[in-house]
């Protein structure tokens, strides 16, 4: 699987020239759906560049996302104009005849604001967009690999990457739409709306290559769609309340109360499908998210650990001198593979490293690899449940390193070797075996993601 650094950035690429292709759309006033996707593409780069969060060498500057995100908001309230005046039109032919005025009286009013918000979304082009744009051309196509003098370069592979982005990004989803209460609940909508655009565009970027994840994106789209009803009917109401003291007439007054009437219908119809569809239950879009990253860890990983492991009666008195390192660890949830993440402490240095782990006995497949310490706080709190905490003295003996497990959170010693190979046979130093109940190796009861609580 691709490194994540370099896939990263590949992409953040292609998102960019994406961003100055519709960007050039912009001056064409016959090219009614330049803005639309100019928004887009601004999203999806942002989206994006914060997965440099999860990687050794950010993938752009704070200020780069910064004036991005600027940039964006800045095309909000000509997006909005935009979708309020086409459901309009689409409305007004429905509308009964005293009420029409009312519909094209708000049209001009719209006109004539989305004239004013080009104007300013023209202003933040020249400010922003221009100096972003050369910042990342200048970030993008290098980067920076961290070494370690003992365990080489910090390299992440691009599926355990995306397989965390996807497991991190359904868990925000699902906690953000169990906050939403009813069709009141504003904030908590929102929340959850932008959660799923975030997962959705950055999902589409490995879909084409995973099985499951299409199916993923259609659904996640029609969930996007649901809440960003609910967002425009918060915003239309608002431009029709702001328009009210304008009214002079009364033909316009009751026209404009008509239309607020059926944009707080559209918007309860909306709410009524969310809450059956999605606010019930548990929707298989979690599942099968869920499913898309173990598929992602699985191509991701690579290498085979062989490894004994014995129960002891207790920690040996009197082991050689050896490190100590302080261990707490947390499992991802996941069926086919185990994922899980670590923090390690020896002395002041602390390390945070990521595993995945198939199969079962002597030999298993394994990946492990350094990740920062924002990866490790965004996957941390995803484990709570599966969680074990122990001291490793790492004891050599000839050619071999003992790891000695003495758990802190309940009364449990086992001891590991890792072998080069499936036939080498294992010598017991004599300062262990004494202490050794018996072998334990494929034990399933004994496997720390099974003792993770």
């Amino acid at each position: 699987m691709e490194d994540a650094q370099r896939a990263a950035r590949l992409i953040a690429l292609a998102l960019q020239s994406r961003v100055r292709a519709t960007q050039s759309r912009l001056a064409d006033p016959a090219d009614a759906d330049a803005l639309h996707d100019f928004r887009v593409s601004v999203r999806r780069l942002r989206s994006w560049l914060a997965v440099g969060e999860l990687l050794p060498d950010a993938l752009a500057p704070a200020r780069a996302q910064r004036w991005l995100r600027r940039l964006a908001q800045a095309t909000n309230p000509s997006r909005d104009d935009e979708v309020f005046a086409d459901w309009l039109r689409e409305e007004r032919s429905t509308l009964a005849t005293r009420h029409r005025a009312a519909a094209d009286w708000l049209l001009a009013r719209i006109a004539r604001q989305r004239r004013r918000d080009v104007r300013a979304l023209t202003q933040e082009l020249e400010r922003d967009l221009d100096r972003a744009m050369a910042l990342l051309d200048e970030r993008l196509p290098r980067y920076r690999v961290p070494h370690d003098v003992h365990h080489g370069a910090a390299r992440v592979s691009f599926g355990l990457m995306m397989a965390a982005l996807v497991r991190s990004g359904t868990s925000a989803l699902e906690r953000r739409l169990a906050a939403v209460q009813g069709p009141e609940s504003g904030a908590a909508i929102h929340r959850a709306r932008i959660a799923g655009k975030r997962l959705r565009y950055q999902l589409e970027q490995v879909a084409s290559e995973v099985a499951g994840a299409d199916v993923c994106l259609i659904r996640l789209e029609a969930l996007q769609d649901l809440l960003g009803d609910h967002h425009d009917a918060l915003v239309w109401s608002g431009l029709v309340r702001d328009a009210a003291p304008f009214a002079r007439r009364a033909a316009l007054r009751d026209g404009s109360r008509a239309i607020a009437m059926r944009i707080e219908q559209r918007a309860a119809d909306r709410h009524a499908t969310l809450e059956a569809d999605w606010l019930q239950g548990a929707p298989a879009l979690f599942g099968d998210l869920r499913a898309v990253a173990d598929t992602l860890a699985a191509q991701g990983a690579t290498g085979v650990e062989i490894e004994r492991k014995y129960l002891l009666h207790r920690l040996p008195a009197e082991m050689p001198a050896g490190t100590v390192q302080r261990i707490e660890q947390g499992y991802l949830p996941g069926k086919r593979l185990i994922e899980r993440v670590r923090r390690v402490r020896t002395g002041r240095k602390v390390q945070h490293l990521r595993t995945v782990k198939s199969g079962s006995g002597l030999a298993r497949l394994e990946v492990e690899e350094a990740c920062g310490a924002a990866l490790f706080a965004a996957l941390w709190p995803l484990t709570e449940g599966r969680r074990v905490f122990k001291r490793r003295h790492l004891v050599p003996d000839g050619e071999r390193i003992w790891a000695i497990d003495e758990f802190t959170d309940r009364a449990l010693v086992l001891a590991e070797v890792e072998l080069p190979t499936e036939e080498t046979e294992v010598t017991l130093p004599a300062w262990l075996a004494p202490h050794v109940v018996r072998d334990v190796t494929g034990e399933p009861a004994f496997v720390n993601a099974v003792l993770a609580r």
